[in-house]
């Protein structure tokens, strides 16, 4: 039951699945994110990496392209997986 919950998105490895805790950005360059559904408790998962090393995470059946530095301002933590 412990939770990482210091990791950033960019630290998590391709098609791994994460839960959104937080984002630490300004108001003004988080609004655009929280409109296109990158919420606290969303799910997250890095589906592949641009040309340029920016991911392209799926949310909600949507693939987003985040820039690297925007990125690595979501607060992340590794969703419970259960050991079968």
């Amino acid at each position: 039951m412990s939770a990482e919950t210091g990791l950033r998105l960019p630290e998590i490895p391709l098609r791994e699945t994460v839960e959104l805790v937080r984002i630490d950005l300004p108001p003004d360059q988080m609004e655009l994110l929280l409109e296109l559904g990158v919420l606290p408790g969303c799910q997250l998962c890095s589906v592949r990496r641009s040309p340029a090393g920016d991911p392209i995470v799926m949310v909600d059946g949507s693939l987003l392209a985040i820039r690297r530095e925007m990125a690595g301002c979501l607060c992340v933590r590794r969703a419970e997986s259960d050991a079968a």
